[in-house]
């Protein structure tokens, strides 16, 4: 991404779609009265992932070492077991399956708006 209108609208339609996921997630499940606390929990969790992420994507991208890339996926993953872990807890399921939720909302949230977002600006 070489454009900051760009950024701006995946960062849009990231959100969106996250938000939208949650809902239609709550929804199934007859859970919509925690809609804002799991939404804040998941931004809160993605936001302190994010202050995290970006020192070490530096220092990744300088580095090129195995160690920069360990730490980087040793993050992300924690990124997914902290979301698994709201998924778990709010809908009283077991691990795995919030696991499974976990990587459906990643996959959903960010590779959605990528897709969409290439859509858009070509």
């Amino acid at each position: 991404m070489t454009d900051e209108i760009e950024s701006i609208t995946e960062v849009i339609i990231e959100t969106l779609l996250t938000l939208g996921f949650i809902a239609f997630t709550l929804a199934l499940h007859r859970t919509m009265y925690t809609y804002i606390q799991v939404c804040s929990a998941v931004f809160f969790c993605e936001n302190v992932i994010a202050v995290l992420l970006i020192p070490i994507m530096f220092w990744a991208t300088i580095a090129e070492d195995w160690l920069s890339y360990g730490v980087l996926l040793l993050i992300l993953l924690w990124n997914w077991a902290m979301i698994a872990g709201i998924f778990k807890k709010i809908m009283n399921i077991n691990i795995l399956a919030g696991m499974v939720m976990s990587l459906f909302y990643i996959l959903f949230s960010f590779g959605g708006g990528f897709a969409i977002n290439s859509l858009i600006s070509g």
